[in-house]
């Protein structure tokens, strides 16, 4: 019975990066989805994709570009373009999705692509943990978003894998929020103002079909159609939960040798 449970224990650790993740199922989009910022021209669940089930399509159009939207909606704040969802959860609650990222945006020359993930908080004034993938004024590259750095943005030297699914996950820690890439934390953010919890989330691309800027510049965008894809995390267990796995399974080893 005791070697039962140490197996268990083994199995739990592996299959649980963190104890809750909040993450709709993508299987139901879009029911409960509701448009943040604008449109975009596809937000749709989709069959099999690259392997994986369920999976939500983000597709971006020259349609609702700057150009082809109101007055009122033309400026780039609405070039941000998807929906968000409720997803209440506070310390040890977590956000995760995988991106998968094709070998062609790996020159923003060919088109830029950007996506992300979003965070909205529980507190006033918000806070917007955010992380995702673009080739947009510069590299192909990860980044996420702290807005009490120079820039806002930040670049991760992760190594960019392209043709293969990317796991992010941004995990709120009750004083921080840490943000991972594949299971390895790469960022912790600890000004969080007074936020005690995640109250939804928001699953975006960028829309860089925009009048105010000329293609093919050193300052422009480079517009075009494109389409993201993005799945449900699977569980990518962290390297603490690794290691404990470790332990138990050496435990488990000794105590079968000491019982022969």
């Amino acid at each position: 019975m005791r070697y039962l449970f140490i197996a268990a224990s083994i199995t739990a650790l592996a299959a649980n990066a963190h104890a809750a993740p909040l993450m709709p199922s993508f299987a139901d989009v879009p029911t409960g989805w509701t448009t943040d910022r604008y449109e975009a021209n596809e937000f749709v669940g989709v069959g099999s994709y690259q392997g994986r089930d369920n999976v939500l399509k983000i597709g971006i159009s020259t349609a609702q570009g700057s150009a082809n939207r109101s007055a009122g909606t033309s400026g780039d704040f609405y070039n941000t373009q998807g929906r968000q969802h409720a997803a209440a959860g506070g310390a040890g609650s977590s956000l995760a999705a995988d991106l998968y990222i094709d070998a062609a945006w790996r020159d923003g020359a060919n088109g830029n692509v950007r996506t992300d993930m979003w965070g909205i908080t529980d507190n006033q004034p918000l806070v917007y943990p955010i992380i995702g993938f673009t080739n947009f004024g510069g590299n192909a590259r990860y980044r996420l978003w702290d807005a009490d750095t120079a820039n806002g943005w930040v670049d991760l030297a992760t190594a960019v894998a392209f043709d293969a699914w990317t796991s992010f996950e941004i995990l709120f820690t009750g004083t921080a929020f840490e943000y991972f890439i594949n299971g390895a934390s790469v960022y912790t953010d600890t000004t969080i103002g007074g936020t005690t919890g995640f109250s939804a989330v928001i699953m975006q691309a960028y829309n860089f079909n925009d009048s105010n800027f000329d293609n093919n510049t050193a300052t422009g965008f480079v517009g075009g159609d494109y389409a993201v894809h993005w799945a449900n995390a699977n569980a990518v267990p962290e390297p603490g939960s690794l290691a404990l796995a470790g332990l138990a399974l050496a435990g488990l080893a000794a105590a079968r040798r000491r019982r022969a």
